[in-house]
């Protein structure tokens, strides 16, 4: 047995006693709690199995995914322009830091609200307000990542008279890729936490829109299903999209 299949097979195992950990303490506090307010796992999983069978939870899904990559393709872009500004020039990183401190400081709500002001309460008011609050977390993400690649690597690319191209393949891109890897993943979670926040707010559709439609009729075995549903579309998400990057971009680590 080789011993990548041996770490493979123990990350396996206690991924497996992390999830039954914690499928044994919800269990404990349904048993604790009246079934109203918290359902046990296996009513909850009863609930999901009836509701992928509706074609309302397909529809909600869809919607929310639309907004969530809208948002996360405005957010990511934005973050990438400023973070690498602030990354290359003194005078940005000066300038912008101001904003950077007053996003990351000033409460979700209050820039959601804001933009629903302004833009109205609207598709683009909702996208708009989910993607402007996670560019600050991620424009530092990338400032950092930036500011850290080591420069006498570019020195010694240089000396052998690299061109930019193979500086940018060779030297720069296999840098900051972890970099950019992980500010799409963080992107992404702090995105659809987002975009479920302002369907709850003021959407008439979506996944958020949905929790909030039962959690206004006590009803918190189809909030969680509903929920628990859509983890499940984003775990795939992170599998099958940023799980494959990882391991094409990552290839050459393999040896």
């Amino acid at each position: 047995m080789s011993p990548r299949f041996r770490q493979a097979s123990a990350d396996a195992r206690w991924t497996a006693a992390s999830a039954a950990t914690l499928l044994a303490l919800w269990s404990l506090g349904s048993f604790a709690l009246p079934a109203a307010v918290l359902p046990s796992p296996l009513r909850v999983l009863a609930a999901m199995g009836a509701l992928v069978q509706t074609k309302a939870l397909w529809t909600d899904t869809a919607v929310t995914l639309g907004r969530i990559l809208m948002a996360f393709a405005i957010g990511m872009s934005a973050a990438l322009a400023l973070g690498t500004a602030m990354a290359l020039s003194r005078r940005a990183g000066a300038f912008f830091r101001v904003w950077i401190v007053c996003g990351i400081t000033v409460p979700a709500i209050v820039t959601l609200l804001t933009v629903y002001m302004v833009v109205g309460m609207n598709e683009r008011g909702a996208v708009l307000g989910a993607a402007l609050t996670v560019v600050p977390f991620l424009a530092i993400n990338i400032r950092e990542g930036l500011k850290s690649i080591d420069p006498r690597l570019l020195k010694m690319a240089q000396v052998f008279r690299a061109s930019r191209a193979q500086i940018a393949r060779a030297v720069v891109g296999p840098q900051i890729a972890p970099m950019l890897l992980a500010s799409a993943r963080f992107g992404l979670g702090l995105v659809w936490k987002m975009v479920l926040f302002v369907e709850l707010l003021g959407r008439g559709d979506g996944v958020g829109f949905r929790i909030e439609y039962y959690f206004q009729l006590f009803d918190m075995t189809n909030v969680l299903a509903y929920a628990l549903c859509f983890v499940l579309v984003m775990l795939v998400i992170e599998v099958g999209v940023f799980g494959v990057l990882e391991r094409r971009i990552f290839r050459w680590r393999r040896g």
